[in-house]
């Protein structure tokens, strides 16, 4: 009788702690889910690209959920029109959300974050790339930072080691066009550029810019 009772104990325990496990696991992915709610009309776009950084495992990229919160309390708040950055995520929205990040945690000015996006807008239809979401996947890894802020992790390089490459061409961080221009203008002759991006210049649909 008493074995009885020690074993219906426990099993009470057991599912107490799995039933107390669900309600917690359930209220932190509401309260998750409540930080990337709040983005204003003209950037919820951005919201799955929040969602997926939020609850990925890998910490390269990752986003916490204050720095979530921060971001849509920031973009709420803004009123500077940014015609450029907001044509930009219809092309490259992972690029525009660390663009968007850049001018509220590292100091990039909004003026040349437009400026940015402008470029990387024109860049983007001229080379009419046919792997383009791997193009904005990998530019958003070092748009608006400086050379010690990019995280190359798993990429076999080192942040001193590519500062030290690009230097010589005047790359001094991705914070500017001027910069970028520079970037490109190297990078687009490299032959991964074209193995990986497959541009198709000259055959875009339509009006180049």
């Amino acid at each position: 009788m008493l074995k009885s009772c020690h074993s219906f104990i426990l099993q009470l325990a057991i599912f107490s702690l799995l039933t107390f496990s669900t309600t917690l696991n359930a209220s932190l992915n509401k309260e998750n889910e409540s930080y990337i709610s709040l983005l204003p009309k003209q950037w919820i776009e951005l919201q799955s690209i929040l969602k997926q950084r939020l609850h990925q495992k890998s910490p390269k990229m990752k986003l916490t959920r204050e720095e979530v919160k921060s971001l849509e309390k920031y973009l709420s708040e803004l009123r500077i029109a940014a015609p450029n950055l907001i044509k930009l995520k219809s092309l490259l929205p992972k690029t525009t959300l660390e663009l968007l990040r850049a001018t509220h945690e590292r100091n990039l000015p909004l003026t040349e974050a437009e400026a940015m996006a402008a470029y990387l807008s024109e860049f983007t239809q001229k080379q009419n790339f046919q792997n383009v979401n791997a193009f904005d996947e990998n530019t958003s890894h070092i748009i608006g930072r400086e050379w010690s802020e990019i995280d190359y992790t798993g990429e076999g390089m080192t942040w001193q080691n590519q500062r030290k490459k690009y230097l010589p061409h005047g790359i001094t961080n991705f914070k500017s066009k001027e910069n970028l221009i520079k970037f490109f203008r190297v990078e687009s002759t490299l032959p991964y550029f074209r193995k990986i991006y497959r541009p198709h210049l000259g055959k875009n649909k339509g009006k180049n810019p």
